[in-house]
């Protein structure tokens, strides 16, 4: 679950907060008090209160990272209200709903207006790429039961972590699990092909990979296809559409395994990365 931030606010915004209110309502409770004591013949009148409490309520807004242009022309609206309504007559009754008008703006203010704009970030392209692969394998392996793509999810994980020996235990029991013929036979190959890698790597022999590679045939199930004159290393070319179709598999297959794969779904859109530029993204 992801906590929310919690806004901080400086004591001046506090005071400020607390001010337009008590202007606003306490300045009308003054003004029945002064008609009660006969100072003044109509407290309706008495709104300097609610005045004081919009130009508060600008200043406050005026500070804001954010600004409410609703707020800043709070001062115009009470001008308006109170002085430019010729056929309404200012009442204590109006001057308690602007003051409640103000009390919301402020809490409005406050919770909406007090952190800096975020700007939106454009998607990734390769991002895009992924989630386009994910929609266009998911008819293929809809059919992998949740404990293989479990294992299946262990292994991507367990080797981008480098833990080669949980990868192989990993794909010793996806393998065993993945029998059939086509697409099932694509997925064992691509986790017999990580499975061979890690082997090797956990013997520290960095330069050795798997014999097995993808045929012509088996393309409609792999993300990344180049020309054959573009492709630098083949070895890391076939080890990067294993990872990449294994993870496919088991984010489609493995809810259980999603948050994580979600978490560190960053090295797949890495390695995709590598060749947005043979792939014309």
């Amino acid at each position: 679950m992801t906590g929310q931030t919690r806004t901080s606010y400086s004591r001046e915004e506090i005071v400020l907060s607390i001010a337009i209110p008590m202007f606003c309502f306490g300045g009308t409770a003054l003004g029945i008090l002064l008609e009660d004591l006969g100072y003044i013949e109509d407290a309706g009148l008495f709104f300097w209160g609610c005045l004081v409490g919009a130009f508060l309520l600008a200043y406050l807004a005026w500070g804001k990272p954010r600004k409410d242009i609703v707020s800043l022309l709070a001062p115009m609206y009470a001008f308006i209200i109170f002085f430019a309504t010729w056929e309404m007559k200012p009442t204590v009754i109006l001057q308690l709903l602007f003051g409640i008008s103000l009390t919301v703006l402020v809490v409005r203010l406050n919770r909406r207006f007090s952190t800096p704009p975020v700007k939106e970030q454009e998607e990734d392209p390769m991002e895009k790429y992924l989630y386009d692969y994910l929609h266009r394998i998911t008819p293929f392996f809809r059919g992998i039961d949740r404990e293989t793509a479990h294992s299946i999810a262990s292994v991507v994980l367990s080797y981008k972590f480098e833990l080669y020996p949980k990868v192989v235990a990993s794909a010793g029991t996806a393998i065993s699990r993945l029998s059939g013929e086509g697409a099932i036979a694509v997925a064992r190959k691509a986790v017999t092909i990580i499975r061979d890698r890690a082997v090797k790597l956990d013997q520290s022999d960095v330069k050795a990979y798997s014999a097995l590679a993808f045929g012509p045939g088996e393309e409609q199930y792999l993300a990344i296809i180049i020309p054959a004159d573009q492709i630098m290393n083949r070895d890391d070319y076939v080890l990067d559409n294993a990872i990449v179709l294994a993870y496919g598999i088991a984010y489609l297959c493995s809810p259980d395994d999603g948050q994580m794969l979600d978490e560190h779904q960053n090295f797949i859109i890495q390695i995709l990365s590598s060749y947005k530029e043979q792939m014309g993204r």
